[in-house]
């Protein structure tokens, strides 16, 4: 069995709802970073002026097109927000080979977990990104989310803010290198944190995400939510999709729109 295998979103959950997505458009530029594989996808409704925005962070061996519907599916939905996807450099992975990775993964066990080299570049990188967001939103307005590995980089690095995004989402995902998480923020506690998590995952088995709960809440967080779904393997489903939108909506609500206010 590769271990990549089931890494990816299954595209065909969310194509049927593509057709739908005409009014939603995609961007490719590339990131503020010198690195060439260093990509950011953007998926946004080019007629309304974005309020919110999401970083959305893919898995092992997967890059931002392996995300791109399911920013389209939510993006359809929530016109408001601007979904930035960005692309993991290909370095070499303990556990596979030369492969898109945010960090080095030689494995899910407690000891392997305690490593992930690489993962401090791959926070600046993200950290990069909500500061150019923060140019043109409060940061209550920003979110980091992510799927498996991605899920695992928003936890570690949506956990070290200096200030309180609007939320965390992890998907399929768990806390990498906790003992190296540095003593997280009183003013962090209160940020809400959601994890979604399929119960027949056998990648990253649900009770990674149930450990990741307990230690976010022995640890001050306030608003940790996880949520399983029955019979849902190592991959993202329409369901679940929609449950990230809801939290995305309740978090980042549209509010008023500036250019209807001054038709009025």
């Amino acid at each position: 069995h590769h271990p990549t295998q089931n890494l990816k979103a299954p595209r065909t959950l969310i194509d049927s709802s593509r057709r739908r997505m005409a009014s939603t458009t995609s961007s490719s530029t590339a990131s503020s970073s010198s690195s060439v594989e260093d990509k950011v996808l953007v998926v946004k409704n080019p007629k309304v002026k974005d309020t919110a925005t999401v970083i959305l962070m893919h898995g092992l061996g997967d890059t931002a097109r392996g995300w791109e519907d399911a920013a389209h599916f939510i993006s359809a939905k929530l016109s408001h927000v601007k979904f930035i996807l960005p692309t993991a450099p290909v370095v070499p992975v303990t556990l596979n080979q030369w492969m898109p990775a945010w960090y080095d993964l030689e494995g899910l066990d407690f000891r392997s977990n305690e490593k992930c080299a690489g993962i401090e570049a791959s926070v600046e990188t993200i950290n990069q990104i909500i500061a150019k967001e923060a140019a043109t939103r409060p940061y209550d307005r920003i979110m980091v989310a992510g799927f498996s590995q991605g899920g695992a980089l928003s936890l570690y690095a949506g956990l070290q803010q200096k200030e309180r995004l609007a939320g965390l989402v992890c998907m399929s995902g768990y806390l990498p290198k906790p003992t190296g998480l540095p003593l997280i923020d009183p003013s962090l506690h209160s940020m809400p944190v959601r994890l979604f998590h399929g119960t027949i995952d056998e990648v990253v088995k649900p009770e990674y995400a149930r450990q990741t709960l307990k230690f976010l809440q022995e640890k001050g967080m306030e608003d940790v939510v996880l949520r399983e779904y029955s019979g849902l393997p190592h991959s993202a489903s329409v369901e679940e999709l929609n449950d990230v939108k809801v939290f995305i909506e309740e978090v980042m609500p549209e509010g008023a729109n500036p250019e209807l206010q001054s038709s009025l």
